[in-house]
């Protein structure tokens, strides 16, 4: 099945730290970071194929990227006593086909590193994942 181009939102935020330093240990987040914080839990679901037409994100553009299966659902988590900011946006991340391994390098700060932050190496790719509404059932 084959549907048009929709844009995504990504479930996951880097900031780069340009001037001043950020206090992450402190527990706080750094400025312009969304608050919510996600707890995400592997599924079982039927598989569901589809096909983007392209995806783009900071690290470039991939064309024809298969959807399959939904392998994750984070939900907003509340931390050490506090309730999350946003209950209802959930995330259902799927299995991804063909997007191009990126192989970049990026330095990631958040509440658990420190002031320097955290050196990763971005490789591939694994799962897409869409804001969702949840109902238990």
């Amino acid at each position: 099945m084959t549907t048009r181009f929709t844009p995504f939102a990504i479930a996951a935020v880097a900031v780069f730290g340009l001037g001043s330093p950020v206090h992450a240990q402190d527990g706080k987040n750094p400025p312009r970071v969304n608050p919510t914080h996600y707890q995400c839990y592997t599924v079982e679901a039927p598989a569901t194929p589809e096909t983007l037409r392209a995806l783009r994100d900071q690290f470039g553009i991939s064309e024809g990227v298969k959807l399959s299966k939904p392998v994750m659902l984070c939900a907003p988590t509340g931390k050490n006593g506090t309730a999350p900011r946003d209950r209802i946006t959930h995330y259902l991340c799927y299995q991804d086909e063909g997007v191009k391994p990126v192989h970049k390098k990026a330095r990631i700060t958040n509440q658990l590193t420190k002031d320097t932050g955290i050196d990763l190496s971005v490789e591939a790719p694994t799962m897409l994942c869409v804001p969702s509404l949840k109902k238990l059932l």
